[in-house]
């Protein structure tokens, strides 16, 4: 398996643009023990190449005096949509950033000098990113060249490929803002840089996984007490107050684990934006065939135009979220509950005027 990885990598084709030649010269040497590598200091010659070639990845310079990379690299992107392009620069500002994303359909962006090892990571996944568009592209094609007595093949195959696809999509609308992101958090301290790095391995190997579910009947007040009392040295510290309003007998039909992680998520977040002295309430009611499960507190509220955003990934700014937070807990929280087939939201009149956060589930009988 190993050596099948490694024949692929030695044959992708990869173009280097850039007007430092000293550069082009590192590049080579460092890429071309693994992939075939071809190198330009003028950038209309290298989209000549691009165009007569099979190319795999174009790397490209931002700002160079014939044209700018992201210029470059939309142009090529217009003819040959599936090859990954990566900009590669030490001059351009943070605007350059969402200019090459937007106009150059950009796989990612570096800054100069890339760590090798960074470099390397990020090639690989653009290639595997360009791999897999490929096979969405050939799947296509086998999907419209079945007979109508496959129909179940069909039906699977299309739901493979759906799949695929919004995960492809979900991957790119989020890019922009996962750049920005991380620019946001490049000057933290080194304790929090690696801490990053673990939450968003964490976080990504649960956004690309499927959420698998074991529902049962799930006792609402059980599960309350239960996280309260293990939450209960955290809460003493805070000095808030519980009020919890959840009838015996009243259940849901949930994964408890599950369910679990996103009423801690909602319990923490209380806790951490009450300041000593505030009051946090649970509350479950049923609403039809389904029970509504919400927490309340009297902390610094939200923004109106945030209560869509905070379950959002990488998109509410650091300057709103508590300082050793990183936003990805109510993301997570989100995809459990529609894995649920449920709902999730969030109220608030504004800030310093507390939230609430809520959550629908089918009723257990």
């Amino acid at each position: 398996m190993m050596q099948e990885k490694a024949d692929t990598r030695k044959k992708a084709v990869i173009v280097i643009v850039d007007d430092e030649e000293f550069i082009l010269k590192e590049l080579r040497i460092l890429l071309g023990r693994t992939y075939k590598v071809h190198v330009f200091v003028n950038p209309e010659k290298a989209e000549v190449f691009v165009d007569q070639n099979e190319v795999d990845m174009v790397i490209s310079d931002e700002m160079m005096p014939e044209m700018r990379g992201s210029e470059l690299l939309a142009r090529i992107h217009e003819k040959h949509p599936d090859i990954c392009n990566i900009v590669l620069s030490g001059q351009a500002e943070k605007d350059d950033i969402v200019r090459a994303v937007n106009e150059g359909h950009i796989f990612s962006f570096l800054y100069k000098p890339a760590e090798r090892q960074q470099l390397m990571n990020v090639i690989e996944k653009g290639l595997e990113n360009r791999n897999m568009k490929i096979q969405l592209a050939e799947q296509n094609v086998q999907l419209k060249g079945y007979s109508e007595n496959l129909e179940t093949m069909v039906e699977e195959k299309t739901a493979q490929l759906v799949k695929a696809y919004d995960r492809l999509n979900v991957l790119d609308e989020n890019k922009m803002y996962f750049l920005v992101y991380l620019s946001h958090e490049i000057d933290s301290s080194l304790d929090r840089i690696q801490k990053l790095a673990e939450v968003l391995l964490n976080y990504f190997a649960f956004a690309g996984a499927d959420i698998v579910l074991k529902k049962q009947k799930v006792e609402l007040k059980k599960l309350v007490e239960e996280m309260i009392h293990e939450q209960s040295s955290r809460i003493e510290t805070a000095g808030v107050e519980f009020d919890i309003s959840v009838a015996d007998g009243t259940a849901v039909l949930a994964d408890p684990e599950h369910l679990k992680r996103v009423m801690n998520t909602f319990v923490e977040n209380a806790v951490i934006f009450s300041s000593g002295g505030g009051k946090i309430g649970v509350t479950a009611r049923p609403v039809n065939d389904r029970v509504q499960v919400c927490v309340s507190d009297t902390g610094k509220g939200i923004e109106e135009n945030d209560l869509e955003q905070v379950f959002k990934p990488f998109v509410i700014d650091r300057s709103k979220r508590h300082k050793d937070g990183y936003g990805l807990s109510l993301p997570m929280a989100r995809s459990i509950i529609i894995a649920h087939e449920g709902k999730i939201w969030a109220e608030s009149d504004g800030p310093g005027k507390g939230a609430k956060f809520c959550l629908e589930l089918e009723t257990a009988a």
